[in-house]
């Protein structure tokens, strides 16, 4: 029988599961599936494996957008790498190892805490279609090492029970916070034994700096959603971190990148803002030239010099902000500075010099960017 357990979360509870599997040691793959994704959970006797997101076909596949999300992989090497493991066949692990860019410790520690993740957020999940198919799951996970799923029950309806208690203090995962005190101020007041809990106090306080969102901050603190939204919840009640104040400027929006868009289109459409005003502008150029009299003069009169400037200005502004889209679709991530965009193949820049681009006001925050062209 292939699907041994099928059925809605809100009929059979997660823990009911975790339960059934556990006790009758249960070897398969849990698939929950939620209004936006789905995730797993593979066993093996009743003791996690790993879990994740859902993918399309390797089982690996999850891995990589986690290592992202943690700093050791940019998002353009893991193009390149999901690129390469498809022409060669190879998978992501072997292709991180050749190219020696994590080691089999620190990739081990990447997958634990995906799978403690995936637990973490199946037992939030209240509502769900849940299929639990019977197969075998080949791993090289030392027994010791597995997850028992009576274990992950207990862990986590206490780390539940402790959530309802801070988790309001975090807004959400959009949030941004900033520093205003001291972590002294944290030491002072923690309980004797509560040193796990200070050293993930501190690694979050020195990720917090005004600009990066709770999100961003969970995933580079390496440390997981509960342990690091409970670390900014003691931080702020400990009045060392505060919400940011949203910035009030112009701003340019920045939309999450979609994997049916190509980035081809941005770069269609920046050519076509960039390209058509020079056309538009060669052909009454042209048409002026053949209405010319004989003395060579032009007829109609001048453009003011303030005018041009204007519009100069404008177009200059503009072609930043194209670029900056361009370079995002691109990439996936915005710029440190202006300047880095200078030398890119679309080289719409070249005739802006560092010291011009300098003058432009230019900050992320978020999910937007603020860009202000400079007062000449």
């Amino acid at each position: 029988m292939s699907v041994a357990l099928h059925g809605n979360l809100r009929d059979f509870g997660i823990a009911e599961i975790f339960q059934l599997i556990g006790q009758q040691r249960k070897t398969g793959t849990l698939i929950v599936a939620g209004d936006d994704d789905s995730i797993f959970l593979s066993f093996d006797e009743g003791g996690v494996v790993r879990g994740g997101p859902v993918g399309s076909n390797a089982e690996c596949e999850p891995l990589g957008p986690q290592l992202v999300r943690a700093g050791y992989l940019t998002r353009e090497q893991l193009d390149d790498l999901q690129l390469e493991s498809e022409r060669s066949a190879r998978p992501l692990p072997d292709l991180l190892f050749a190219a020696g860019l994590i080691e089999a410790d620190t990739l081990a520690e990447v997958q634990h805490l995906l799978t403690r993740e995936t637990v973490f957020d199946v037992m939030r999940r209240k509502n769900g279609d849940f299929d639990f198919t019977a197969e075998q799951v080949v791993h090289d996970t030392k027994p010791e090492n597995l997850l028992g799923a009576e274990q992950i029950l207990m862990d986590g309806l206490r780390m539940l029970d402790e959530w309802q208690t801070f988790a309001g203090i975090v807004p959400s995962e959009e949030t941004i916070f900033r520093r205003v005190g001291h972590l002294a101020v944290v030491r002072a007041v923690t309980k004797t034994g509560a040193e796990r809990r200070l050293a993930h106090a501190d690694r979050v306080l020195q990720l917090v700096d005004g600009r990066m969102n709770v999100r961003r901050i969970i995933g580079l603190s390496r440390i997981g959603t509960f342990e690091a939204t409970r670390a900014l919840a003691e931080l702020r009640q400990a009045g060392v971190i505060d919400v940011a104040a949203a910035p009030s400027r112009l701003r340019l929006k920045r939309g999450r990148p979609r994997t049916a868009r190509a980035p081809i289109f941005p770069m269609i459409r920046a050519a076509l803002v960039t390209g058509l005003p020079i056309l538009v502008l060669g052909f009454f150029g042209h048409t002026a030239l053949e209405r010319a009299d004989g003395t060579g003069g032009l007829t109609g009169s001048a453009i003011p010099v303030r005018s041009i400037d204007h519009f100069g200005s404008r177009y200059e502004a503009e072609l930043v902000r194209k670029q900056l889209e361009v370079h995002f679709f691109q990439t996936g991530r915005y710029p440190e500075q202006l300047q880095d965009l200078l030398g890119e193949e679309a080289g719409w820049l070249d005739s802006l010099t560092p010291s011009r681009l300098a003058d432009y006001y230019y900050v992320v925050r978020d999910d937007e960017v603020v860009l202000l062209a400079p007062i000449d």
